[in-house]
């Protein structure tokens, strides 16, 4: 069964519009024809970039260059050239039992018409694409570029793409390549040559790729960019060149060069092989499905892996980098996978990858792209604050408070864009991104021979910290990392942020860290109290579980000049900064007024100062009820005073009241002004913070005492705790409701019970 366009609802008419617009929409969904220039050009091999003038030797120019004049057959020149196909690889489209789709030909303007003639012809030429009968066809897509004038062709795969099976092969991590140069002194970087062109296409994958023109019905010989799962082929088949799985098949084998046979000691199939003995490699029959294991001796060349078509390494020396590039092009040439000479780089102290420059001081953001985002306007609607936002994220690991910065753009809706309402702290917002990813520090390579620094910051609406290494006494950024908190996370007390922080990189960078010491400058002791505590309950426990399987020694710092600050790097900036930054971007979920929700086991362990324990209890059947607060000495938690007081007709909240009153009473009368106030009754303490609103009239009129007496400190903390924690006070309420009278704590010996 044949479907036209208007069938699928695609567009039916020429797509034309400006290229930087239609190119964001679709760039996962088109296959985007490059700029067919030379097809076949030239290599001198002479014009090599090797080297760093004023650093290497003629003599280390000269090793190199020999080794590139050696292999000159696998390098390819300026252009998009059209190589040799790939051996032991093919591109296969499987899209089940799916019926064929065949779209109509979007018509193209007639003075476009000549340059997509000779881009079609150039394909022919060159025996990439071929005239088809397929009972498929996609259109093609013409993007104007921005100058008006010329044009990028591009498929529309977007309706077969629904069809094809997904391969399942991985591509991989970029941040795990991005590490295992710390002893690199020499870099190179090697960029496949039109890489996917060299793979050859099935039949049934010609069919399926089959697209339509005003100038016919064409299907691709080989695997053409943007195809789904081009890219998960070609990484297949440079994986298994660079870690050496599997070799070719006989048949293919007998064309490799004598020397590589040699250089990869593999035995020459010879004439002896027969057909009998070996099947022919068929379209639908890769070295994969072939499975012929490599000898043990045939193992990794460099140790890591590419990203698809991109190749980088570090080498400790000159004569090192030599022969590890050696060996990479024999592998090569093993595969006839080509290798773009003005693309590459041979012995620097630095090179572009991914798009990052890598040197031995450390990764940095690639200067160009840093520049194309500091001229962006603030976009006009939502999906370009997103696509923003999105570019970002590939940098955010240089971005020390991106989740901080950026929550205020995240909140942002299309309507409040068009309106162009309230937009000020999006746009600062905005302007601060810009600059930060225009002024992005160096982060260090990792090293798992020293410990890892973790130093964690939160605030009202996002958790945040800095991964670093300790180099010559001085705090160095490898990563920064951190999140927006959810809707519970806000209520936390701003010591568990922390812990989500630090949770944070533990999670984000687990496979780099696992196993090595780890090093927490923290503010507040919740850290150390979780993973030693024998009573923590609640989300406690799992976060404790987390941080016991680590060898981590936590470090309690109260203010910057502690020390923190001096032996921070220029790449990590001082915490009070990162505040003072944030307070002019308040997004809507940071305006939440958060309970400081904690317990008393939470206090600094240097904490100095009183603090008073208070509670209330009543009976129900006699309203007689009855409150003790105790006064607390610390560090030491010595007993100053210790009350309870009994009382008529009362409910327990009422008592609860009583008891926070008598407390500040007792605390005023001894000239206590900074005091820290601890209780179990949520609802008196969040009445008093003003969490929460009293509509009963008899707690509002001890509300209202609590408001006056409160004016008498210049410092109260109101903590609410577990019952747990609270047992002190407890015992003296329970025990003046069982007296059936008020008294006071004398007794050196009741005095100790209580401590």
């Amino acid at each position: 069964m044949k479907m036209n366009g208007e069938d699928l609802d695609s567009e039916p008419t020429i797509y034309i519009h400006e290229g930087s617009e239609l190119l964001s929409q679709l760039r996962d969904q088109l296959v985007l024809l490059p700029e067919l220039k030379d097809l076949n050009p030239s290599c001198d091999i002479e014009t090599a970039d090797v080297g760093e003038p004023g650093i290497t030797t003629p003599d280390e120019e000269h090793k190199m260059r020999n080794i590139l004049r050696y292999h000159r057959s696998i390098f390819l020149g300026d252009g998009n050239a059209a190589p040799a196909p790939a051996r032991g690889v093919v591109c296969d489209l499987d899209v089940g039992d799916a019926k064929p789709v065949a779209q109509r030909s979007r018509s193209v303007a007639p003075h476009l018409s000549m340059k997509v003639y000779e881009l079609i012809k150039k394909l022919l030429e060159k025996g990439l694409v071929e005239h088809s009968e397929s009972p498929w066809a996609s259109p093609i897509v013409i993007v104007l570029k921005k100058n008006g004038v010329d044009i990028r062709m591009c498929i529309d795969y977007r309706v077969v793409s629904m069809f094809i099976k997904l391969s399942n092969y991985p591509l991989p991590v970029i941040d795990v390549l991005l590490i295992g140069f710390e002893s690199a002194m020499w870099f190179m970087s090697l960029d496949m040559a039109s890489g996917f062109w060299a793979i050859r296409m099935t039949e049934r994958a010609k069919l399926i790729s089959a697209f339509v023109c005003p100038f016919g019905h064409f299907q691709w010989v080989r695997m053409p960019f943007g195809l789904k799962n081009a890219p998960l082929v070609y990484q297949a088949i440079i994986n298994n060149c660079l870690w050496g799985f599997v070799r070719l098949p006989p048949e293919e084998e007998a064309e490799v060069g004598q020397d590589v046979l040699d250089f990869l000691q593999l035995e020459c199939p010879g004439e002896g092989v027969t057909e009998e003995k070996v099947p022919a490699l068929t379209d639908t029959m890769t070295v994969f499905q072939r499975n012929i294991p490599t000898p043990s001796h045939m193992g990794p060349v460099l140790g890591r892996s590419s990203y698809i078509d991109d190749i980088a390494h570090g080498a400790v020396s000159w004569d090192q980098l030599c022969e590890d590039l050696n060996m990479l092009l024999f592998r090569l040439r093993y595969r006839i996978i080509y290798v773009s000479l003005p693309k590459s780089e041979f012995g620097k102290r630095s090179i572009p990858y991914l798009p990052h420059e890598i040197s031995a001081e450390g990764i940095r953001a690639t200067p160009k792209i840093a520049k194309g985002v500091q001229d962006l306007p603030f976009p006009n609607t939502l999906k370009g604050v997103q696509s923003f936002l999105g570019s970002l994220n590939y940098y955010h690991k240089f971005i020390e408070d991106f989740p901080i910065v950026a929550a205020v753009l995240y909140e942002l809706t299309d309507e409040q864009i068009r309106s162009k309402r309230d937009l000020s702290r999006a746009k600062e917002s905005f302007e601060i991104l810009k600059r930060k990813i225009v002024s992005t520090p160096l982060l260090r390579h990792p090293d798992r021979t020293k410990p890892f620094v973790i130093i964690p910051h939160a605030n009202r609406w996002a958790a945040c910290a800095v991964l670093g290494q300790e180099y010559d006494g001085v705090i160095h950024p490898v990563r920064f990392t951190g999140r927006v908190l959810n809707d519970a996370e806000l209520r936390y007390h701003i010591a568990e942020k922390e812990v989500i922080a630090v949770l944070r990189v533990l999670q984000v960078s687990r496979t780099l860290i696992e196993g090595c010491p780890l090093v927490v400058y923290t503010r507040y002791s919740v850290l150390k109290w979780i993973i030693q505590s024998k009573t923590a309950d609640g989300r406690c426990v799992p976060w404790g579980v987390i941080l016991s399987h680590w060898n981590s020694d936590i470090r309690k710092v109260k203010k910057e000049k502690d020390g923190l600050a001096a032996i921070m790097g220029a790449g990590i900036t001082p915490r009070e900064h990162l505040d003072e930054v944030a307070e002019s971007l308040v997004p809507a979920k940071g305006l939440v007024k958060a309970p400081p929700v904690i317990s008393v086991e939470m206090l600094e362990d240097d904490f100095e100062g009183v603090v008073l324990s208070f509670d209330g209890a009543a009976k129900t059947s006699t309203r007689k009820g009855s409150c003790g607060c105790v006064l607390w000495k610390l560090p030491g938690w010595s007993v100053m005073e210790a009350q309870g007081f009994i009382m008529e007709d009362v409910t327990v909240n009422d008592a609860e009241y009583n008891g926070l009153l008598k407390g500040l009473q007792m605390a005023r009368e001894k000239d206590i002004t900074e005091l820290v106030v601890v209780g179990d009754s949520r609802i008196v303490i969040q009445q008093v913070q003003g969490l929460i609103n009293c509509h009963q009239p008899n707690l509002q009129r001890k509300l209202a005492e609590c408001e006056y007496m409160k004016e008498h400190f210049t410092s109260l903390r109101l903590v609410h705790v577990k019952r747990d924690f609270n047992q002190a006070a407890d015992y003296i309420t329970s025990k003046t409701l069982v007296l059936d009278d008020s008294w006071t704590v004398q007794e050196e010996d009741e005095r100790r019970h209580l401590e």
